[in-house]
């Protein structure tokens, strides 16, 4: 960074005549798509939604969403802790909560949106949990993807469901079905 006299540090945008705030040229998106709200989506954010969409369709089908984690994805549950990868995350922030569930974790999506390498997911979790009671949540996760995998995840949630769920069901024992 440059030295300037009377404002002490200049910044790293005013220095390079803020071209971090314009983004990429245009050709380096040259066939953007037309979404139906009249948004220009590139190919990768198209790839990045259906990546997610997939997902969620394989946690609605008997299978995870959480296959699309890498491995060394840091999954950040806000207001709560960050966990420092997929075994981490699965062991330490799913269980918890999923194995206090009679059936699987239906994920319906309400809004999803894309940025980039960033997917933006919004939507509605209903379970019957241990207690034949139901569990519903509501969740915005912010998901950054590199080479079809998260790799880092910001996760917003209802945490008193969470929080009602873990106080009315204790925890299962090493036999209690694991839905990871």
């Amino acid at each position: 960074m440059e030295r300037n006299s009377r404002r002490g540090f200049v910044s790293l945008a005013a220095v390079t005549g803020g071209l971090l705030l314009t983004g990429p040229p245009a050709v380096a998106n040259p066939r953007p798509h037309q979404a139906p709200d009249g948004s220009r989506t590139s190919g990768r954010e198209r790839l990045n939604k259906t990546l997610v969409l997939r997902a969620f369709a394989r946690q609605n089908n008997g299978g995870s969403f959480y296959e699309i984690l890498d491995e060394r994805v840091l999954w950040t549950v806000v207001n709560g802790r960050t966990y420092r990868s997929k075994r981490e995350f699965l062991d330490e922030g799913s269980a918890p909560i999923l194995t206090r569930l009679a059936t699987y974790l239906h994920m319906t999506p309400q809004n999803l949106w894309a940025d980039g390498d960033t997917v933006i997911a919004r939507f509605e979790g209903n379970a019957t949990a241990l207690d034949g009671l139901p569990y519903r949540n509501e969740y915005c996760w912010v998901l950054t993807l590199r080479g079809n995998a998260v790799v880092r995840a910001y996760a917003y949630l209802d945490m008193v469901a969470v929080a009602e769920l873990m106080d009315r069901i204790p925890e299962p024992g090493p036999t209690s079905r694991g839905q990871n």
